[in-house]
């Protein structure tokens, strides 16, 4: 009966160390969004205005060719016209939809992309160039805002994202290599398991001594 007793004891101690070790393991990082690091390559704002959902904030890293290939290596899905292809953003992750444009030729003047350009701290300033042929700026701002003027006459407005570089929190320290693997968990259950034995042996001799 101990002896089962103490093989049960042993099990649940068995199984508490493995989740002890379980729980010791990293979580998997995720890639979050925002600006690129200093150096790390050229921001793309895009503001979808009234289209939704809020502005997006993404990292095309290095040197994108081009304004249309900086969208895209920050990871937006880009589609041009039908007549002028990508020498025109008509859609940006799939907005505006058709219900608003057709992408048959040029957008309408009063629904389309408007396409910007600042440095980091500075200000927007509406691109001279078209997106095809313009060179982003390294460690630049690229920005995209969803126009809709009442009249071909209004100018457009700018993101509502200032170009500012986010702050990065610190990277947290490396673990030692002495530390990497848990022992102070694995001290702790093997502790756990020499009190239970220890407790099982004191009550076997008691009973015996009975």
């Amino acid at each position: 009966m101990i002896a089962a007793r103490f093989a049960r004891f042993s099990a649940v101690c068995a199984l508490l160390l493995g989740a002890c070790l379980t729980g010791a393991a990293p979580a998997s990082a995720t890639g979050p969004e925002g600006s690129c690091a200093e150096g790390g390559g050229v921001t793309v704002v895009v503001d979808f205005g009234d289209l939704g959902p809020a502005s997006s904030i993404r990292c095309a890293p290095g040197t994108p060719a081009n304004g249309i290939a900086a969208l895209q290596e920050a990871g937006f899905a880009v589609a041009g016209s039908q007549k002028y292809g990508l020498a025109v953003a008509c859609r940006i992750d799939g907005k505006p939809g058709p219900d608003v444009e057709s992408c048959a030729g040029m957008p309408s003047a009063t629904a389309y992309w408007s396409y910007w350009h600042a440095s980091a701290g500075g200000q927007w300033e509406s691109s001279q160039e078209g997106a095809q042929t313009s060179k982003p700026v390294a460690g630049g701002f690229e920005g995209w805002a969803f126009a809709r003027p009442k009249s071909a006459n209004d100018l457009p407005a700018p993101p509502r994202v200032a170009p500012v570089r986010q702050a990065v929190a610190p990277a947290p320290a490396p673990a030692s290599e002495g530390s990497s693997f848990p022992w102070g968990l694995v001290i702790g259950a093997i502790v756990i398991v020499l009190v239970g034995g220890a407790g099982v042996v004191v009550a076997v001799r008691r009973r015996r001594a009975q």
